[in-house]
Parts: structure tokens; C-alpha cells; sequence
């Protein structure tokens, strides 16, 4: 059987896409515990990581060494997923270079200059609306500080 050099190029760019999502969803998610073991939150009885030693009598010796490896896997993870952020940036770079570079033996050159116009008026239409997603999340981090006040001011009463 015979794969032509497109396709397995494709199956390997798979593969990390794979991969790294896989690593991506798991560090998240040791991030996550990293994140609420380290915070002070008046209710930790409902913590990822109080479930996860839940019914286990800790020493202060073993809670040490369990903040010590979290913090470490958090740091690996971080690092690993800049790294990763970079090799799909370059990966997809590569590839829409890799098809514009075949569109142009089949598309005329006026065809590859309204595709060349499209392409970049679609860019600008994906940076507006992250634009505006991360403005509206900026937006949200003001409404759930003014909310926590008010709780605050509340509660006072």
C-alpha cells in the first residue's frame, strides 16, 4: 500500500494535534487542582483536590511532598504547553503555506488574488471577534468583582 507524502504528512500533523490536546486537557486539569489546592476558599470541603484524598490521613510530611510534586507537575505543564503552542502555530503556518501553494497550480492568478483578498479579509474578521471576546471577558471580570462587593456590603447589613 501506498500513501502519498500529503497524506502521511497530514497523519503525523494529526498525531501531535492529538497529542497535544491530549497533554493540553491534562495539564489543564492538574492546573485546575493546583489552582484550588493552593487557593484559600472559605468552603474547601468541595475541592478537586480534598475529593481526590478524601478518607486519606495525611502527615504534615506527606502534604508537603504532595504541594511539592503539584507544583512541580503544574510548572512541566506549563512550560510543555508553551512549547506545544508554538509547534501548532508553526505547524499551521506550514500548512496553509502548503495549500496556498497548491491552490496556486490549480486556481489562475486572478483566482489567487481574490483568494489572497478573501483570506485576508477573513483574518480580520477572526481578529475583531477575539477582539471582542476578550473585551466582553474583561467585562465579565468587572461584573463579578462589582457582584462580590455588593455580596460584601450585604452581608454587613
Amino acid at each position: 500500500m501506498k500513501i502519498n507524502i500529503g497524506a502521511h504528512q497530514k497523519m503525523k500533523n494529526m498525531k501531535y494535534i492529538s497529542f497535544a490536546i491530549g497533554a493540553i486537557l491534562y495539564l489543564g486539569s492538574m492546573s485546575l487542582l493546583n489552582s484550588a489546592y493552593a487557593h484559600d476558599h472559605n468552603d474547601r470541603s468541595h475541592s478537586p483536590v480534598r475529593m481526590l484524598f478524601k478518607n486519606m490521613d495525611l502527615s504534615d510530611e506527606q502534604r508537603k511532598e504532595v504541594r511539592s510534586i503539584m507544583s512541580s507537575s503544574i510548572k512541566e505543564g506549563r512550560e510543555l504547553r508553551a512549547e506545544m503552542r508554538e509547534q501548532s502555530v508553526d505547524a499551521m503556518a506550514d500548512l496553509k503555506k502548503g495549500t496556498h501553494q497548491k491552490l496556486s497550480t490549480v486556481l489562475s492568478e486572478e483566482q489567487m488574488a481574490q483568494f489572497d483578498k478573501n483570506s485576508k479579509r477573513m483574518e480580520k474578521r477572526k481578529e475583531k471577534m477575539r477582539d471582542k471576546k476578550m473585551k466582553g471577558h474583561s467585562k465579565d471580570k468587572e461584573k463579578k468583582k462589582r457582584n462580590k462587593k455588593r455580596h460584601k456590603e450585604k452581608k454587613k447589613q
